[in-house]
């Protein structure tokens, strides 16, 4: 590993940075759980409020009423149907909505809870933020991970991120992190057709689309398409901490870590998925 770079992302880019006619992507990584019991952890969950309260502190409410926010996260589910980044996205929409009401915004203003739009009054579930496929996709590769290192360790994650068996992957077929920001990409090209389409029927309006998902697909993002960093490099996402995209009318995409801004390369090889 190259220990020389090193970063820790952690929930200061998850703040309100859209302006008019713009759309603010969050992708945020889901509370710390209790892996016996599938259930979210307390000291965890107050983080997330403490996030979203944050989040909230920062919406300006000169223009509130031309605010719009759509939540999505990943269907990754465990043993008993538990879904952490469900769960965790649906603290942030509850608490948004408790603000909306409180200053007298249409709880339509939340995407999902219009009923109009389709998605029931609950988060919209994503494969396309899900956890690593190989834990669903009976291709042979975790199995073959978990032997080479005696189980998932410290030594199979830095073999599945740096792709050291990229070889043994490609032949079961198997996702690696180069096929994981690949689908973000291709997610992230869905959500800039759905923001233009948005922004086409509600002018002067903000977007914001708050997806919760996972380490796995946060971290490769910044290094391979933010940072341009090698995969030997330590990027760590905090639980509840995550990045953010600023679209702009032009379609002109930003990102934000930490606080600073960086260019994104916005490229992908094939057409986009029609649906996110």
């Amino acid at each position: 590993m190259d220990n020389n770079l090193n970063l820790n992302v952690d929930s200061t880019a998850i703040t309100s940075l859209t302006k008019v006619n713009q759309t603010q992507l969050i992708f945020q990584r889901h509370c710390n759980y209790d892996r016996a019991n599938d259930t979210l952890m307390e000291d965890s969950t107050h983080h997330q409020e403490e996030v979203v309260k944050s989040f909230i502190d920062s919406l300006p409410l000169d223009n509130l009423n031309k605010t719009y926010i759509l939540f999505t996260a990943s269907n990754t589910t465990s043993n008993i149907d538990f879904k952490r980044c469900i769960e965790t996205t649906n603290i942030a929409m509850e608490l948004i909505k408790e603000f909306f009401q409180k200053n007298n915004i249409p709880v339509n203003h939340i995407i999902n809870l219009d009923e109009n739009a389709n998605y029931k009054n609950s988060i919209h579930e994503s494969k396309s933020l899900t956890e690593p496929q190989m834990f669903t996709d009976n291709t042979g590769y975790l199995e073959f991970l978990k032997t080479k290192h005696n189980g998932i360790n410290k030594d199979f994650w830095i073999d599945f991120e740096e792709d050291l068996s990229k070889d043994k992957r490609e032949m079961l077929n198997a996702e690696g992190p180069d096929q994981i920001v690949d689908r973000t990409m291709h997610y992230i090209a869905a959500l800039q057709k759905y923001s233009s389409l948005f922004h086409l029927k509600h002018p002067n309006s903000k977007l914001i689309i708050w997806n919760g998902t996972h380490y796995d697909l946060i971290s490769p993002l910044v290094k391979q398409k933010i940072l341009n960093w090698e995969k030997s490099a330590i990027v760590s996402v905090e639980y509840c901490g995550g990045i953010s995209f600023i679209l702009d009318e032009f379609n002109q995409i930003v990102a934000n870590v930490n606080g600073i801004t960086y260019p994104f390369d916005f490229q992908y090889n094939q057409q986009p998925h029609r649906h996110f």
